[in-house]
């Protein structure tokens, strides 16, 4: 009895919940079908049955687990066929389900050559642990029952390795940093991607997020820095987390100085970062990469990926036309390991909850307003609903008055008011730094940030954004002031040339004449 038991609830990865999971066609942006609920026997089955085209399917994952056994079916069932996987920001795929998204691959072209394609959003959640195994209250065990529970793990190290020696075309399903990750965590625990670094180690591609303003020395150590980890960085025993990998990278050839050199060749910037580690005695590695001046149009797409060489070369010497080796690289590997995916998320929907509480100027009572801070609301006009030269406080009190508005935009910089109906929009916010969005407290949670449309960063020369900053930090350049802001909830800055100096705003007001300072702003174009 004991036995059966044992056998019935090894290897259990998640809490149980209500509903088995299921599979159903979806209207979600980017998704052709989702996967929703608690992972049980028989859910790889309703995978066989879903009509793949030529150009495959992306199955979107929302999930906290289930069957270890029927997530390794999942698993096989996604990387036999033509699926994608998806992880979308507000969902989770943790447990069992992560072992069915490290599936996702496609096999495309006539060569049949198969491609990763796993992504993750900013606000998602992907977790990763080892299985479980829940013993009865029991003091103790016959020696059959426990060679019982011996042979199960077995079985499932056996699994996880066969994950792991999944691989075609230089597509690995998991890496030996995951590898190393799944085992070492222990169940009660979880590991989740939560930063570029995670990402890069465990090869699993992140969209949605925010390109920098401009390409500096830093982005392209990024970059070099991220290659090196994803290709060339072997595992290390102990390592327990990716900054450990990267701080090691950081430290370079102990022979030489790790330096940055950014160069313009036509429209092109050529960028070198000297002295990686090689086992070389007498020769350290140098980086190399070359991005064009458009390369802002293949931000967060599949094409034109940027070429990263890697050159042996004497330290204390150039290096650049030598044999090296060449990797391609996203264009999100310009961002820095240590950048919290979350963050991305946070900042859109930052406003929305530090300002749920919060009632504009001329709101009270039950029908009041809340501020939803650096958002316009697209689409739900009201006809003759445009009103300028209108403070915050009048343009709230004209959609109190009016029937129908039950929200407003207010451009804060040029002073103009649009009523809305909430009903008629789109439902989704975007951020845009000289606006607030106004509206009944009723409506309020029925919007939603949209997570899923890059916010972009614009800068203005010898201009600058009025008033005392919330905070102010030192940046070498107008790039690493925009990354300041990005990490927090930040909608606008000023960086000083002459001092370093960089000042950020969370509500930033108009911009106007300032002699050596760079005023940067964020808008989330409307798609």
């Amino acid at each position: 009895m004991i036995s059966r038991c044992l056998v019935f609830i090894l290897f259990c990865l998640a809490a149980t919940v209500a509903k088995a999971a299921d599979v159903f066609p979806s209207n979600a942006e980017g998704c052709d079908y989702h996967l929703r609920g608690q992972i049980v026997s028989g859910d790889a089955e309703k995978l066989k049955v879903l009509p793949i085209n030529s150009q495959g399917i992306t199955l979107c994952l929302d999930s906290p687990g289930g069957s270890f056994a029927e997530g390794k079916r999942l698993f096989d069932t996604i990387w036999d066929q033509d699926i994608a996987t998806m992880v979308r920001s507000g969902e989770r795929c943790e447990s069992a389900c992560s072992l069915a998204f490290l599936g996702g691959s496609m096999r495309i072209g006539t060569a049949v050559i198969r491609f990763q394609m796993r992504s993750l959003h900013p606000g998602g959640k992907l977790g990763f642990h080892s299985p479980s195994l829940n013993l009865p209250n029991e003091n103790s065990y016959p020696a059959s029952e426990v060679q019982t529970a011996f042979a199960i793990a077995l079985k499932a190290a056996e699994s996880f390795f066969d994950i792991k020696l999944s691989e075609e075309h230089d597509v690995e399903a998991m890496t030996d940093f995951l590898y190393q990750r799944i085992l070492g965590t222990r169940p009660e625990n979880m590991f989740h991607i939560e930063s570029i670094g995670d990402a890069v180690l465990a090869n699993i591609t992140v969209t949605g997020l925010t390109p920098p303003a401009s390409i500096t020395e830093r982005e392209i150590a990024n970059i070099c820095d991220n290659t090196y980890a994803a290709n060339l960085m072997d595992g290390r025993p102990g390592y327990t987390t990716s900054s450990q990998y990267y701080d090691e990278i950081l430290i370079g050839d102990p022979d030489g100085d790790r330096k940055v050199v950014l160069t313009r060749r036509g429209e092109d910037l050529i960028g070198k970062v000297f002295n990686y580690d090689t086992p070389s005695k007498f020769s350290a590695l140098g980086c190399l990469v070359r991005i064009s001046d458009d390369w802002k149009r293949f931000w967060d797409t599949d094409y034109s990926p940027l070429s990263v060489r890697f050159e042996q070369y004497s330290v204390g010497d150039d290096f650049g036309d030598g044999e090296a080796e060449e990797f391609s690289a996203p264009y999100w590997y310009l961002l820095p390991a240590s950048l919290k995916l979350d963050q991305q998320a946070e900042r859109n929907v930052a406003g929305q909850n530090a300002n749920a509480s919060t009632s504009a100027p001329a709101a009270s009572g039950e029908g009041g307003f809340v501020r939803l801070s650096g958002y316009d609301l697209y689409g739900g006009d009201l006809p003759d609903g445009v009103l300028r030269n209108m403070s915050a406080e009048d343009c709230v009190s004209s959609c109190h008055a009016r029937s129908g508005c039950d929200a407003v935009t207010h451009d804060r910089w040029n002073r103009i008011c649009i009523q809305k109906s909430v009903g008629d929009s789109n439902g989704r916010l975007y951020l845009l730094s000289k606006a607030d969005t106004y509206v009944q407290r009723a409506a309020a949670g029925s919007l939603k940030p949209n997570l899923s449309v890059p916010v972009q960063t614009f800068t203005k020369q010898n201009k600058g954004f009025p008033g005392q900053p919330d905070e102010s930090l030192q940046a070498g350049s107008a790039g690493q002031c925009e990354t300041l802001c990005t990490e927090r909830t930040c909608l606008g800055f000023n960086w000083s040339a002459g001092s370093g100096r960089c000042d950020l705003f969370a509500r930033p007001g108009v911009y106007s004449d300032a002699e050596g300072i760079v005023a940067g702003f964020m808008v989330q174009p409307v798609q």
